[in-house]
């Protein structure tokens, strides 16, 4: 049976299948926007996680004058495929978990043991804990297919300095490479992109010829551990602040300034929560395609270990204001479409909104 619209016409199938399919379209229209708009600043924080720069803008300011403004968009094309298909997947089963635990709450007709809230999301604590563990199930999923385009990613983002420190280490003490590969790039020294680096699938077959099928796995522990917590923390706050909001304001419904306020407010949140752990996977990630000589970490707790050794706490940080700087207009944005798109075609459709 068809859906039909809140006078109880039967909605024409273009209209129907929208509707029915309201997350999927509202998730991609998000995801390409929110894509498009902060890839350069990943690009920089991948650089600024993996190669010492003294600050975000002389990482900028040497990124563009060595390859330009395209340089920071390289490695686009995988995340901007799958970004749309991944934030479809994630929001999908984040509302489809929400559900399940509502339908499945073993609370849901009497007060949990302890005062702890259940899944039914009557309360501020209901609201939290329900989307933290939908968001940490999404997370896991989402980490667990897209972690071999995540790889090719940060190589492709790093394709100059990894040759540079390729050559240093071929080099060896002393040698003509052994200058930290930043260090050339500021005098002047364009490295030659790598042979590897012509395309993303090039970059997937190289990391196979030398890691083997299994090397396109490379830092999955990482990348789910980030992502479940990440995700799980992501939405929680989003969907506790939009609550919190929305029962100040007394209102049934939350706008598009509830909306900024409270994605920028996740973003900020989860990435300050997850950035060290962020840092480590992309650490341990750059060094996939270094050759064998190349220092290298053999765990990602001694990557951690090393970096904290000799950097202290601020070196967990290090690239963190990227992230920062771009958290809160970018989720912000991610949310405002999001939200923006799944009510307009609500009201397309004749069907409240749900």
């Amino acid at each position: 049976m068809l859906p039909v619209s809140a006078d109880g016409d039967a909605l024409p199938q273009w209209r129907s299948v929208l509707y029915e399919n309201r997350t999927l379209a509202s998730a991609v229209t998000a995801a390409v926007t929110g894509t498009l708009v902060g890839y350069p600043f990943d690009s920089l924080k991948t650089r600024m996680q993996t190669h010492h720069y003294p600050s975000l803008l002389v990482c900028a300011r040497r990124s563009i004058a060595e390859e330009g403004i395209a340089g920071l968009y390289r490695g686009l094309l995988p995340p901007l495929l799958t970004a749309s298909g991944a934030k479809a997947m994630s929001f999908s089963v984040f509302e489809k978990t929400k559900q399940w635990l509502q339908r499945h709450d073993p609370h849901a007709a009497c007060d949990p043991p302890l005062g702890l809230p259940n899944f039914q999301r009557a309360t501020v604590g209901s609201v939290a804990l329900t989307a933290a563990v939908a968001g940490c199930a999404s997370g896991a999923l989402i980490a667990t297919l897209c972690s071999p385009l995540e790889l090719v990613k940060v190589q492709m983002q790093l394709a100059r300095l990894v040759e540079a420190r390729s050559a240093s280490a071929l080099a060896g003490p002393g040698g003509a490479g052994s200058a930290p590969p930043e260090a050339s790039l500021a005098h002047g020294k364009r490295a030659p992109p790598p042979r590897w680096s012509a395309s993303n699938l090039s970059v997937l077959r190289e990391i196979v010829r030398r890691r083997g099928v299994l090397g396109m796995c490379y830092g999955l522990n990482l990348h789910i551990a980030r992502d479940a917590s990440g995700t799980a923390i992501y939405f929680a706050s989003y969907e506790t602040v939009k609550e919190l909001l929305r029962r100040l304001t007394g209102s049934d419904t939350t706008g598009a300034a509830t909306h900024m306020l409270a994605g920028g407010t996740c973003g900020v949140l989860s990435w300050l929560l997850v950035f060290p752990l962020d840092l480590v996977k992309s650490t341990m990630q750059s060094q996939v395609l270094l050759p064998s000589s190349a220092p290298a970490f053999a765990t990602s707790w001694q990557c951690l270990r090393s970096i904290y050794g000799r950097l202290g706490l601020t070196g967990l940080y290090r690239g963190v204001s990227v992230s920062l700087i771009r958290a809160f207009p970018i989720h912000g944005l991610n949310f405002v479409v999001y939200e923006q798109v799944r009510s307009a075609i609500c009201r397309l459709a004749g069907r409240p909104e749900c």
